[in-house]
């Protein structure tokens, strides 16, 4: 009897060594693996391809905007949730809705200057939470005040010293014959920007 105690007591050991064993290759496979896939993760380079597109907290029409996103700004794409991809602007993590981002680099417009007519202004920059004289939110980088007389509303202007193409949805009362007013994202990106001499091309 005490034998076959003993020889039990053996077999059990054997197959816990076995269970433990087994059980630590598990573990072991799932570690690698887990590594493996985070050696392999990669982020991609994208874009926003629609204009003003809300960056937000969280994946959900329901979660706080952080800002609202210009066409062809980049993005680092660093994953998806859903419909939602989650992405990376300037070192500020958040959500845009996966049909208005895509991968790669953006496509710049091609523009053809020669047929655009050359004006001579002076430029000043405002900021601020306000309505436009055309009745749209105002945008960083892409609206201006002008005198509707001079630069009517809805003609796109091409501003060299930002390599965009912004458009003229906005007036003011100082605003008078060849000046223009630049919407800018904050008061002290107003004040580097001061007032300039510059030449802008109305475009067809």
């Amino acid at each position: 009897m005490k034998k076959k105690l003993m020889m039990s007591t053996v077999a059990m050991t054997v197959m816990l060594g076995f269970n433990t064993l087994a059980f630590a290759d598990t573990i072991n496979n799932n570690l690698d693996k887990q590594i493996k896939s985070e050696q392999e993760l990669t982020y991609n380079n994208g874009y926003i391809n629609a204009q003003n597109v809300n960056f937000r907290k969280g994946a959900s029409i329901n979660s706080d905007i952080y800002k609202l996103v210009q066409k062809n700004t980049s993005v680092t794409i660093l994953g998806y949730e859903g419909d939602w991809t989650k992405v990376s602007i300037d070192d500020e993590v958040g959500y845009i809705y996966s049909t208005y981002v895509s991968e790669g680099e953006p496509v710049k417009e091609t523009l053809n200057l020669e047929n655009s007519k050359r004006l001579e202004v002076k430029a000043t920059a405002y900021a601020g939470d306000t309505i436009t004289s055309t009745g749209t939110v105002p945008k960083a980088g892409y609206t201006i005040a002008v005198d509707p007389s001079v630069i009517p509303y809805g003609t796109r202007v091409y501003i060299p010293e930002f390599d965009k193409v912004f458009v003229a949805e906005d007036c003011g009362s100082a605003i008078k014959g060849n000046r223009i007013d630049i919407f800018m994202e904050s008061e002290a990106k107003c004040n580097e920007w001061g007032v300039k001499n510059i030449t802008i091309h109305i475009l067809p």
